[in-house]
């Protein structure tokens, strides 16, 4: 019988203890029958996360708390420490769902080949926002056009495939994590699990991004690879500028529909 695969959920963090806190709690109540190693990544924060993950037992597989080049500085960091067949990045902050998350991803994957060479990915609940977010099917076209953004803290990746991806462009930007997702959806199909496999934090730095700034990324990301949702270059570029021209009349007429609200008078 074979034996189930070694996750590595990897954790980077920066001046976040109490986030960090619930990470490390969410992963070690995990009922998993295979071996979870955690590995944590923090940038620095100062003397209380030391003491704190000097002191933890039992002990992480691997951690540090010095000055990286950012997050995604970091998760490579953690990619270059793991040992498993499964990598789940799962930042400070963000939590798994419950104690059977982990095994019902690794579940859901059995049969579909061997675990270091697969990606999937679930949905996860936008805590603060009472919405679960996971698009399904999984659609390249739909994901190139921006239609679906995959939660990354409710995916996982194999350690062959992200070998062969050679983790994360460290000169893209905030969006990484899409364009790395790109890379990986071209080698290989994702998996897609209905079910909700984490807590994700949305007061991070890459959740409310202005529509501009997600344009710019989705443009980079098609120039970069050469791949655009409809068609070609042009016909792909226009798609975003409508978009572009829609959500800036949504938000004049917005703007305008306040400033009357709040030049009408009280009484």
């Amino acid at each position: 019988m074979t034996s189930a695969p070694t996750v590595s959920v990897i954790t980077i963090s920066f001046q976040d203890l109490d986030g960090l806190k619930r990470t490390v709690d969410s992963v070690r109540a995990q009922r998993y029958e295979g071996r979870i190693e955690h590995i944590v990544i923090d940038g620095g924060s100062g003397d209380d996360v030391v003491k704190y993950l000097s002191e933890i037992e039992p002990g992480f597989a691997y951690w540090q708390s010095e000055p990286d080049g950012g997050r995604y500085d970091a998760m490579n960091q953690g990619i270059a420490r793991a040992s498993g067949d499964l990598l789940w990045f799962m930042h400070s902050g963000d939590c798994f769902s419950d104690p059977d998350a982990v095994a019902a991803a690794v579940g859901a994957i059995s049969g579909h080949g061997p675990a270091r060479e697969l990606w999937g990915y679930g949905m996860d609940n936008l805590v603060g926002l009472g919405r679960v977010r996971g698009p399904m099917p999984f659609s390249i076209r739909k994901f190139l056009a921006g239609l679906q953004v995959i939660p990354h803290q409710a995916s996982f990746f194999g350690a062959s495939l992200v070998s062969k991806l050679g983790g994360y462009d460290l000169d893209f930007g905030i969006a990484e994590d899409q364009e790395f997702m790109l890379r990986a959806a071209l080698l290989r199909e994702p998996i897609t699990i209905r079910r909700v496999l984490c807590d994700f934090d949305t007061t991070g730095v890459g959740t409310n991004r202005p529509p501009s700034v997600v344009f710019s990324d989705l443009r980079r990301m098609w120039d970069m690879h050469g791949r655009y949702p409809f068609g070609g270059r042009r016909v792909s570029r226009a798609y975003l500028r409508c978009w572009e021209y829609y959500l800036s009349g949504v938000g004049y007429v917005f703007g305008l529909i306040q400033s009357r609200r709040s030049e009408s008078p009280r009484g």
